[in-house]
């Protein structure tokens, strides 16, 4: 890997807006030049492709989301150089993530967090001019390995319906807390779910869709994003015998950032 290239990926709700200047602030700081810009508008099977973590049946949430975050509108791809450009891209995206992300399906830029996923997505967004034509090479795996899966909820939902009819909420700057689900008549216990990188938006899903008897898919969505947003949050009111059943089947899907406690005042 050739440690002076790099490259970051503006995603739609930065590309052409005013946030690209502190983009290229954030670049300038880190000592490196903007060598090209391209457009690019993504399509799905290139999102499958670049973020290859997430499989087509073990992450039908997760795909439904990308798709109408990143393949609605154009984005663009800037190829760095400069002194370690790879770590400094890394710092670029924290940067800007954390002054202006609103979650995951709002967070304005990418960049790649290893060299086999640097060589994978960079030779696939690049390559359009002689300034960027020079193949990207690491001795890592280019693939990256899956990410944990989830239940494939496409023969129970419309997904783009309920993608569409979640939208807004999930662009939301301050979002209001998620109605924790109510588990029976009793709502003296709580569960409450924590943010865990472990685990992927399908694979939390499907574990509070199984923990939670009858709750809609949309309210898990909901829940789940909200909880990993603000760090953790209950997710569902019962007495302690349902708040107890709840938080095993939560555990027995490997979630460990779950816990019972009173329920919210």
């Amino acid at each position: 890997m050739n440690p002076s290239r790099a490259f970051v990926l503006l995603k739609p709700d930065c590309s052409g807006t005013d946030r690209r200047a502190a983009v290229d602030a954030a670049v300038a700081a880190e000592g490196l030049v903007v060598a090209c810009r391209h457009p690019v508008s993504l399509t799905p099977a290139d999102v499958r492709f670049l973020w290859s973590e997430y499989t087509e049946d073990g992450h039908v949430l997760m795909h439904a989301f990308l798709g109408r975050y990143l393949c609605t509108a154009p984005s663009e791809v800037l190829l760095l150089r400069g002194p370690d450009a790879f770590a400094a891209a890394r710092r670029i995206k924290r940067a800007i993530r954390s002054r202006y992300a609103n979650g995951p399906f709002a967070n304005l830029i990418h960049a790649a967090e290893h060299p086999g996923e640097l060589a994978r997505q960079a030779n696939h967004l690049l390559g359009h001019c002689p300034e960027c034509a020079a193949p990207f090479v690491s001795s890592e795996p280019l693939t990256s390995p899956p990410r944990p899966a989830g239940r494939d909820f496409r023969g129970e939902t419309d997904l783009p319906a309920l993608v569409e009819s979640l939208w807004p909420a999930l662009q939301s700057v301050d979002p209001s807390a998620p109605v924790p689900y109510c588990l029976d008549r009793s709502p003296v216990a709580a569960v409450y779910l924590g943010a865990d990188r472990a685990h992927t938006l399908d694979s939390a899903v499907t574990a509070l869709w199984s923990a939670l008897p009858g709750i809609t898919l949309a309210h898990a969505v909901l829940l789940t994003l909200y909880a990993g947003r603000v760090g953790g949050c209950p997710v569902a009111v019962g007495s302690h015998e349902a708040v107890s059943r709840s938080h095993r089947v939560l555990q027995a899907h490997g979630i460990t950032t779950c816990g019972v406690g009173p329920a919210p005042s």
